[in-house]
């Protein structure tokens, strides 16, 4: 503090040289914070908590599994029946008669081929159920999603370049496509985003949707890899604990996010001391698309929630030292008039 009251008494015109110090630094920071916030909403896979609960109170909790782990449906379902006795246990009811406690997804990838009196096209397969759509809107161009309260799990979503290459056009809701001997009817055709980003995350495979029933069997059961629930959240951490408590997995064979706060500036601080090492996988997990564009984001933004709070830090610091010299020499000026 000696030091600084000595370098501004040198000073002519400190106060205005801290004052636009101070003003900068905060400028700097609220910008910074503005650029963090615009990136944290920036897809909607990961803000499913605050689209369902806008009090705040959910998480969402990703897990990405190996194929290896030999995680199935069965899985899911014992997992689902764990989380609701703990949630009973736990006291947490639902928000109304209508709603649920919890909603959950999950996905598979394989690869299949798919007919059509045009063409045969071989495609990266989703096999998705639960919640899926609600996790991941993707933009519909023509129809609708299927869902898996369908009575004929028997309907395909397609993206554009299947839909062209499949039939040609993309108002083809209604169409049959073959698969194996197996009819199937397409429900809608969705935009696949042409940015150089998706291109990377995604491939430049054709891609579908399917109904994880359609392609999961007794003989050749689908792995799962990845699932995602949006769950109470009463207390900080309260959902990562329970989950961990119920995911009865080898700590190796998965890898887990919790979405609702991974654009915090705790955790983007972390990322930021990571950064060196954040390539240097040491498992086999393959993250979907969606996941490598958030840890895209998390680069991003990680290095700008280090400067906004190197500014707010700057900005305070300068701004309580002045407002401290200045009283120091008010108290001098005041003990010196009263002798």
């Amino acid at each position: 503090m000696e030091k600084i009251k000595r370098i501004l008494s040198k000073i002519k015109y400190y106060r205005v040289i801290c004052l636009l110090v101070t003003i900068v630094f905060l400028i700097v920071g609220i910008i910074m914070k503005i650029i963090v916030g615009i990136g944290a909403d920036k897809y909607s896979d990961q803000t499913v908590s605050k689209r369902w609960d806008k009090k705040g109170d959910h998480a969402q909790i990703s897990y990405f599994l190996k194929e290896t782990a030999g995680f199935g449906q069965n899985d899911i379902i014992g997992l689902e029946y764990e989380l609701n006795a703990k949630l009973d246990y736990n006291s947490i009811e639902a928000a109304s008669e209508e709603s649920r406690r919890f909603i959950d997804c999950y996905m598979a990838k394989s690869t299949i081929a798919l007919e059509s009196e045009r063409n045969i096209v071989d495609v990266d397969c989703m096999a998705i159920g639960g919640d899926f759509f609600v996790f991941h809107p993707v933009k519909m161009i023509t129809g609708s999603y299927f869902s898996g309260n369908d009575l004929m799990q028997d309907g395909i979503i397609l993206d554009e370049m299947t839909a062209w290459q499949l039939f040609g056009s993309n108002d083809i809701v209604g169409q049959k496509v073959l698969y194996g001997d197996r009819v199937l009817f397409v429900k809608g055709v969705y935009e696949r985003k042409d940015n150089k980003l998706f291109n990377y995350a995604r491939g430049d495979k054709p891609e579908i949707f399917v109904p994880f029933d359609l392609v999961n069997s007794e003989e050749n059961p689908l792995s799962i890899t990845c699932f995602e629930i949006c769950m109470p959240n009463p207390i900080d951490n309260f959902a990562t604990k329970l989950c961990s408590e119920i995911v009865d997995l080898d700590s190796h064979d998965f890898e887990s996010v919790e979405n609702s706060t991974r654009y915090s500036v705790a955790n983007l601080w972390r990322v930021y001391k990571s950064r060196k090492y954040r390539s240097m996988q040491n498992h086999d997990i393959i993250y979907p698309y969606w996941e490598k564009i958030a840890r895209y984001e998390e680069d991003l933004l990680a290095p700008k929630a280090v400067i906004m709070v190197v500014s707010f830090v700057v900005s305070g610091t300068v701004f309580i030292s002045l407002v401290l010299y200045e009283l120091t020499k008010l108290t001098k000026l005041r003990k010196k008039n009263d002798d």
